[in-house]
């Protein structure tokens, strides 16, 4: 059996084509959080783009025996964040979708990571109420209130125990801001290239 540095850089590699811009380096970090640590087998991940990230928490599930990965994302790209603009020029109007699609396919990933086609708070009320988050990863819209609203729909899901993952701490002033406005019972646990990870305690 391989040990977990040698999976990862086997996972990075096959990640890797995905064009996205999480590095392998938080692409472990996001890995590692799946198969060690998580309370519950059930993954929500808020922007997806193309599925390098959703990638990496899908292994995660996979290699610690399944569980979901539920990937919300209405893959249009955020609204004033011009990279994606830029990329998407060319683009027809479901051709990101299908990409991201087909890349789950490619990875033999399509039976964990179940796309949920919406903007976030639409997709609140697409999941059970009784669903027990382990762990929720924020990545879509960057703009403050945008990162606090999503925060604040999806935070109640996620079960004692488990983390928040915020992207683009600190490279965005959104979600940047909003990590140090978190209640007290979100305990930071860690940071990764750009991540800043909490875990929910006890009150």
């Amino acid at each position: 059996m391989k040990d977990n540095a040698e999976r990862i850089a086997e996972l990075a590699k096959q990640i890797e084509p995905i064009q996205g811009w999480l590095n392998p380096q938080a692409g472990g970090t996001l890995y590692n959080l799946g198969v060690q640590h998580i309370p519950t087998a059930v993954i929500v991940e808020l922007g997806s783009w193309k599925g390098r990230s959703t990638a990496w928490l899908g292994f995660s599930l996979l290699d610690r025996g399944g569980g979901t990965l539920y990937a919300v994302d209405h893959w249009m790209g955020s609204t004033g964040e011009i990279a994606h603009q830029q990329l998407l020029q060319n683009y027809g109007e479901d051709q990101l979708y299908q990409e991201f699609v087909q890349n789950m396919e490619k990875l033999g990933l399509q039976n964990i990571v179940n796309p949920i086609r919406m903007d976030t708070i639409r997709a609140t009320r697409q999941i059970p109420l009784e669903t027990e988050i382990g762990l929720l990863h924020i990545d879509a819209s960057h703009r403050y209130e945008d990162v606090r609203r999503d925060f604040e729909f999806w935070s109640p899901y996620v079960k004692t125990g488990g983390y928040i993952v915020f992207d683009d701490v600190p490279s965005w002033p959104g979600p940047t801001r909003l990590v140090t406005e978190l209640p007290r019972w979100y305990r930071q646990v860690a940071i990764s290239p750009n991540q800043w990870i909490v875990k929910k305690v006890e009150y």
